[in-house]
C-alpha cells in the first residue's frame, strides 16, 4: 500500500511546538505576578541578611524613633499653647473682675460724696452751738460759714485778750491736751481766709479756742498780779471770785446786785494767770 498515513504523521508533529509555546508565556507571566504579589506583602527591610540589612533596619528604627519623638514634642507644644492660653484667659477674666470691682467701688465712692454733700447742704444753714469754757451760745450759720468776728462778737474774747486769735474745732479741750501728749496734730476747723470757719453744720456743737497773743498774755498777768496782791484766801474771804482759784467767773454780779468777780474785764486773764488751761474748768 502506498505510504498515506506516513505523509500526515510529520505535519501533527510540527502542530505540537506551537501550542507549548503559546503556553510557556502565560506561565511566565503567572509566575511574574505571583512574585510580584510576594515581594508587595514582604516587609519592607531588604531581604537578606548582613551589615547591609542591619544598617537599612537600624535606619528604619531611627526613623521611627524620630517621628515618636516629635509626635511627643508636638502633644508637649500643644498643651503648653493650652496651659497659656488657659491662664491668658483666666488673667484677662480676672482683669476685668478687677476692673468691674473698681468701677462698683467708684460708683459707690461717688454716690456717698454725692449723698455727704447733699447732707452738708441741708445743714449749711441754722444755728450751731459754741462752748468756750461755761458758754455755750448758739450762733448763726449760712453756707456753713461763720467767722471769728461774729464769735467774738458775743464772747468779746479780743476785749479781755487783745490780738488773740480764735479757732474752732469738733474736739474738747480734754482732746486737745490728749492729741498733743502723744504728738499728734490737733484738729481745728479749716479756716479760709483766716477767721472765717468753714464746713459748720447746723445742730452741731463745736468747740472755740483761743490763741493769745504772746505779748499782750504777758502784760495781762503782770496785770493780775498787782491787782490781786494781799488778796486772801478763799477760807477766809468767803465765796466770791472764782478768778483766782483758776475759773474765770460766770457771772459779774450776785442775785442782789452785789460785786462778785473783782476783774470781770479780764477774767480770762486772771483765771489763766492762777492755773486755768484756756478752757478746761477746774
Amino acid at each position: 500500500m502506498p505510504p498515506k498515513a506516513a505523509t500526515k504523521t510529520p505535519a501533527k508533529a510540527k502542530a505540537a511546538p506551537k501550542a507549548d509555546a503559546k503556553a510557556k508565556p502565560a506561565a511566565k507571566a503567572d509566575a511574574k505576578a505571583k512574585a510580584d504579589a510576594k515581594a508587595k506583602a514582604a516587609p519592607t527591610s531588604p531581604a537578606g541578611g548582613g551589615a547591609a540589612a542591619a544598617k537599612a533596619l537600624k535606619a528604619e528604627a531611627e526613623d521611627d524613633e524620630k517621628k515618636k519623638q516629635e509626635e511627643l514634642e508636638e502633644a508637649e507644644k500643644k498643651a503648653k499653647e493650652e496651659v497659656e492660653q488657659k491662664k491668658a484667659q483666666e488673667e484677662e477674666e480676672e482683669r476685668k473682675r478687677k476692673e468691674a470691682a473698681a468701677e462698683e467701688e467708684r460708683k459707690k465712692a461717688e454716690a456717698e460724696a454725692e449723698a455727704e454733700r447733699k447732707r452738708k447742704a441741708e445743714k449749711a444753714n441754722g444755728d450751731v452751738v459754741l462752748k468756750y469754757s461755761m458758754y455755750d451760745e448758739k450762733f448763726p450759720i449760712k453756707d456753713g460759714k461763720i467767722t471769728a468776728a461774729e464769735i467774738d462778737g458775743v464772747y468779746c474774747l479780743t476785749d479781755v485778750m487783745p490780738g488773740c486769735k480764735i479757732h474752732l474745732s469738733t474736739k474738747t479741750v480734754e482732746d486737745k491736751y490728749k492729741i498733743e501728749s502723744v504728738g499728734d496734730v490737733f484738729p481745728y476747723i479749716f479756716e479760709e481766709p483766716l477767721g472765717t470757719f468753714h464746713s459748720l453744720e447746723a445742730g452741731e456743737t463745736y468747740f472755740v479756742f483761743v490763741e493769745e497773743d504772746e505779748a499782750e498774755f504777758l502784760k495781762s498777768q503782770e496785770k493780775a498780779k498787782q491787782n490781786f496782791r494781799g488778796v486772801k484766801s478763799a477760807a477766809t474771804r468767803g465765796e466770791t471770785c472764782s478768778c483766782i482759784e483758776g475759773n474765770p467767773c460766770a457771772q459779774e454780779c450776785d442775785a442782789h446786785g452785789n460785786s462778785i468777780c473783782l476783774d470781770w474785764a479780764n477774767r480770762f486773764a486772771v483765771a489763766k494767770a492762777n492755773g486755768w488751761l484756756g478752757g478746761q474748768v477746774k
